[in-house]
């Protein structure tokens, strides 16, 4: 299994700084994403208020998960000083992503059809 690791020591100190900015940044990123859907879902729970129309955001709430286990994941690689996560948890972190971003891009949809206008006017 530690052949597929590559363990900050190893390489050096150059590239072993850039791939840790470019992870941290990572994380951030991701960070950033899974907030950013999550007052996504805050606004649709105000729409569903206002508009009095089931918006289903705690669906739009809830779908972004799996980013915020992805940076989660890559946090803890960070922190054990490896410089890519282990191949168990790649993978499950980019399924996780993947099927997160998916869900988060169908919820949007649905919210979406919510509150755009039907042809011919509001009824």
């Amino acid at each position: 299994m530690n052949l597929f690791l590559l363990n900050f020591s190893s390489l050096p100190e150059e590239i072993t700084r850039i791939a840790s900015i470019s992870s941290w940044i990572m994380i951030i990123a991701a960070l950033f994403l899974w907030i950013t859907f999550v007052l996504f879902g805050i606004i649709a729970k105000r729409y569903e208020i206002v508009l009095r129309k089931k918006t289903e955001w705690q669906f739009i709430i809830i779908a972004p998960s799996g980013i915020l286990i992805y940076a989660v994941l890559q946090l803890i690689s960070v922190l054990q000083g490896n410089l890519k996560m282990p191949i168990n948890f790649g993978r499950i972190a980019y399924l996780l992503f993947c099927f997160s971003g998916i869900l988060s891009l169908l919820g949007a949809f649905r919210f979406r059809r919510v509150i755009s206008p039907k042809r011919g006017g509001f009824r």
